[in-house]
């Protein structure tokens, strides 16, 4: 589906040729890339698809090199990036890997310093940023609160502040060069938080609520506003609500609600 702020309406355009949830999704150069995630058939899935809005039409990709759920994914220097997420049920990886469209290919670069899935991801000034998730591998599992920040110019990672709490299924997005990290799952039940991640001076700030706890919801920011999109709450109620958050006001306002209900899926902004 596709929201367009302008007319606070929806529309549908072509579905993906493969069923996916808890999977990937970023924009880049004016295309839109999924990859990855869970298929009811297929269980754990490695294929890759692309999407062209000009022909509203989609093509296959080459797979990944390891099939994955529950990952981030984030676009820097022309290329797309998958990063962690779970390759099984109780297998945690720190792994990355980096696709590049004009070979159509998949290489591994450095891995993360913890193994980390139901993560969230952004890009600010050409650098990815890695915030929270969770080890299923650690003990009977934890939730993290660490952040780390990839140069793909060095092919290294580099520890940035902690989050205020730990947690996962939150997503993040980029808005005035600032990163802002909504909902997700902490202390045992869904976040209405939103914070905001001060690059220049490390330092993280809770902002006004979204009024209603979220996880495994969407993001985006387009014309100077950040959307929340669906999502899950209360522990059994599938959302299709969205609210829009205006930084200079500090405040959220309800746009129109998503066509269904959804959760564990992607949005991007184009």
């Amino acid at each position: 589906d596709v929201y367009d702020p302008m007319t606070d309406g929806w529309k549908q355009v072509s579905s993906m040729p493969t069923k996916r949830c808890a999977h990937g999704c970023v924009a880049l150069d004016g295309k839109i890339y999924a990859m990855g995630g869970f298929n009811g058939d297929d269980g754990i899935i490695s294929s890759a698809d692309v999407y062209d809005p000009q022909s509203d039409s989609w093509q296959p990709l080459a797979e990944m090199v390891s099939a994955r759920q529950e990952f981030a994914a984030a676009t820097a220097g022309g290329k797309i990036y998958v990063i962690g997420g779970t390759e099984s049920d109780d297998d945690t990886t720190a792994a990355v890997e980096a696709f590049d469209p004009l070979l159509g290919t998949w290489a591994e670069v450095a891995s993360m310093s913890v193994a980390r899935s139901l993560h969230a991801a952004a890009v600010v000034d050409g650098k990815i940023y890695v915030l929270g998730g969770y080890d299923a591998g650690a003990g009977s599992g934890q939730g993290l609160d660490s952040v780390e920040m990839y140069d793909p110019q060095t092919d290294s990672w580099q520890q940035k502040a902690s989050l205020p709490h730990a947690g996962s299924r939150h997503v993040a997005a980029v808005m005035g060069g600032k990163i802002y990290v909504s909902g997700g799952y902490r202390d045992g039940s869904e976040a209405s938080t939103l914070l905001v991640f001060d690059l220049q001076a490390n330092t993280w700030t809770e902002l006004a609520s979204m009024g209603t706890a979220r996880a495994d919801h969407a993001s985006a920011a387009i014309g100077g506003k950040l959307y929340v999109f669906g999502g899950f709450s209360n522990g059994v109620e599938r959302l299709a609500s969205v609210a829009a958050y205006n930084a200079i006001s500090n405040t959220w306002a309800p746009v129109s609600d998503l066509t269904g209900a959804r959760d564990d899926f992607v949005a991007v902004a184009i």
